[in-house]
């Protein structure tokens, strides 16, 4: 079959309590037909595939046997890369998840180690699970103004019709659902969401903020050295000269003033004490600074080596996807002719996959088990990698501030010691004193305005940058502006292609409500959560279910004809008997589902639950046995300890 991305395939649903296993089945590409008595546990089945996929289930969503249990493990497919996902069954909400590359059985025998446990909410440390499914699925991590990062739970809501919801709502119920968070998940799942523009939309952000530092860091420098953005280096150079020729007057009035001094042959020994400690700080300083460079550039090689690592780990996890594209689309190499003896290689009508030149097994399906693994690896692997030079690059600027504040120090000191002249005890030496008291106060500011000039040069440096920041800013922001408006047309085409959908399926309904039987426009708003039918909002509760279920399904059509949809191919139902729905009109709706799969080659899934199959449904197309009341869908011990069970969960 066909395979569009993103494409999401229900593989088994394994639900355990303990070792025992309460509920075990496989399921298949195509229509899933989940039948059975009402309250015998069909609505607990697709609560835990919508649950074990990421979904978020408070406690009334938890049926009383579902509470029961401790573990859903679901065997899944992303665009064909198997995986198990496992998450413990929890009545509080945005509950953790464990992932594994592979099938059920390899995970059962996995070790701890191998499963990467991701948590419901993103951190600056660690990715959700829904950004690990969403990147398996191919599919951009948006962002929504507002709120927060798109997850996985609200990708199921618009494609899971569960019983509690209200009929006459699109998306599954959730008490906090600002509209601009549906409409992004509705024109996500339309193709109409560009991952360009989320890549420039974030990439502004980014932008954005280090415009913000920029200026913070600008007016915290100018707060220091006073003046404005204009503060200019030649009017400080201006300042330092004025010092500098301060300076060489007092250093000639101190040379007057020895002369003098040595001139009245005084036979006070001049001492050189304050040398010398002069000269063992300047040694300290030489030694600390040398130890600084070396610090810095080692830091620096290691930021230069991992930078080089990040993108050696880039380029494998483009490989990885590149190869997983190329053996899809380009057919196993076969030889015609031996490559040693150039006899004719002759052909096996063995059909186990092996290299048909040497006969080598191939493992194919282990391979794809594999990529989800990798992926998710390398994936963990850049983004500690990333933050790693964070932390470097903080270090290594530490280390850049203190060397200079040690060069600094060192020519201070170096200069003190090079100028630093036998201090007489007179009145002359006592005069020679008070002018080198003043030759440090001038040394002290030459060394302050040295300061001041590289803040002067950072805060010239810092507003280019901010003026570039603001271009790239403003040309980014007209970029996306630029693709939003190509984002419409195909937002149109996608809404188009549903409507057309829906009123095939309102026409194919029985003629049980007017509206339906010769619709010429469908509306709907994923802002507003509703559907209108040539203008008309209401009709009875039954049609209210078809209007809705015809959506869904249209919806799915639809992505199953253009492959620029981003819908997962996916979609559970669990309503097609609510409100009063006569069994007929059940049986009709049923039909239509399965015909529109038969019609197409591209692979999809539809999970179905209901109390009244059709009876001309093929056998095939049912998953587990008819439960009933007696004997649920879950399968405990017994009666008895079931009874036990509900007493502990409730002491609990």
């Amino acid at each position: 079959m066909t395979q569009f991305k993103p494409c999401l395939i229900v593989n088994r649903l394994i639900v355990k309590r303990g070792s025992h296993i309460a509920y075990d089945e496989t399921f298949h590409k195509g229509v899933n037909i989940i039948r059975g008595d009402n309250s015998s546990g069909k609505s607990t089945i697709l609560n835990f595939v919508f649950y074990g996929l990421g979904g978020d289930l408070n406690k009334l969503d938890w049926s009383e046997h579902a509470l029961m249990c401790d573990y859903v493990w679901l065997e899944a497919e992303f665009n064909g890369k198997p995986a198990v996902l496992r998450r413990a069954i929890d009545v509080s909400s945005m509950s953790s998840m464990e992932i594994i590359g592979g099938r059920y059985s390899q995970a059962l025998l996995a070790p701890v180690e191998n499963w990467v446990k991701y948590p419901y909410a993103r951190s600056k440390n660690m990715e959700s699970f829904s950004q690990a499914i969403f990147r398996l699925l191919e599919m951009p991590d948006v962002a929504v103004e507002g709120t927060s990062n798109l997850t996985i739970h609200q990708i199921l809501r618009l494609l899971y019709a569960d019983q509690l919801t209200p009929v006459d709502s699109l998306f599954r119920y959730e008490g906090y659902d600002p509209e601009n968070l549906r409409e992004a998940v509705g024109n996500l799942l339309c193709g109409a969401f560009d991952a360009e523009i989320y890549e420039l939309q974030q990439l502004q952000k980014s932008k954005e903020k280090e415009f913000s530092d920029v200026s913070a860091e600008l007016k915290s420098i100018i707060r220091v050295v006073g003046g404005d953005e204009s503060l200019s280096v030649q009017w400080i150079e201006q300042k330092r000269k004025s010092f500098i020729e301060e300076r060489e007057k007092l250093l000639n009035a101190i040379s007057i003033s020895e002369a003098e001094f040595y001139a009245s042959k005084s036979t006070d020994r001049i001492t050189i004490e304050a040398q010398k400690a002069l000269y063992k700080e300047v040694q300290r300083l030489q030694v600390s600074m040398q130890d600084a460079r070396t610090a810095i550039d080692g830091i620096e090689f290691e930021v230069a080596d991992s930078k080089s690592f990040i993108a050696t780990l880039q380029r494998r996890l483009d490989a990885l996807k590149d190869a997983g594209l190329a053996a899809e689309l380009v057919p196993a190499i076969r030889f015609g002719t031996c490559p040693a003896c150039y006899a004719d290689v002759l052909e096996s009508d063995d059909e186990i996959a092996a290299c048909h030149l040497c006969k080598t097994p191939v493992d194919a399906e282990r391979a794809r088990e594999r990529v989800v693994g990798l992926i998710n690896e390398l994936s963990i692997q850049i983004k500690q990698s990333e933050r790693l030079q964070i932390i470097r690059d903080e270090r290594r600027q530490g280390l850049i501030h203190k060397y200079n504040e040690l060069t600094d120090a060192w020519k201070l000191k170096a200069n003190e010691l090079s100028e630093l002249s036998v201090l007489p005890t007179s009145k002359v030496r006592e005069k020679i004193r008070e002018l080198h008291r003043k030759l440090g106060y001038i040394d002290k500011s030459i060394e302050d305005i040295e300061r001041q000039v590289r803040l002067a040069n950072k805060i010239g440096d810092l507003s280019a940058r901010k003026s570039e920041l603001d271009q790239e800013i403003q040309s980014l922001a007209s970029r996306v502006v630029s693709l939003k408006r190509n984002q419409t047309d195909q937002l149109r085409k996608a809404r188009k292609a549903i409507e057309e959908n829906v009123i095939e399926l309102l026409k194919g309904d029985l003629k049980r409500q007017d509206s339906f039987e010769n619709p010429q426009r469908v509306d709907f708003s994923f802002a507003k959560n509703s559907i209108t039918v040539d203008d008309h909002t209401y009709f009875s509760a039954s049609s209210r279910v078809v209007l809705k279920t015809a959506f869904l399904v249209g919806f799915l059509a639809a992505a199953l004809i253009h492959s620029s949809f981003r819908h997962p191919r996916f979609l559970m139902v669990d309503i097609t008997e609510d409100k009063g729905m006569e069994q007929e009109r059940s049986y009709n709706f049923q039909r239509q589902v399965i015909d529109l799969s038969n019609r197409t080659a591209v692979e999809h899934q539809v999970i179905l639950a209901t109390a009244m199959p059709a009876p001309d449904i093929d056998e095939k197309l049912f998953v587990g046995e008819y439960s009933t009341l007696e004997k649920g869908t879950l399968n405990f011990l017994s009666s008895k300890r079931i009874d036990q069970l509900t007493e502990q969960n409730g002491e609990s």
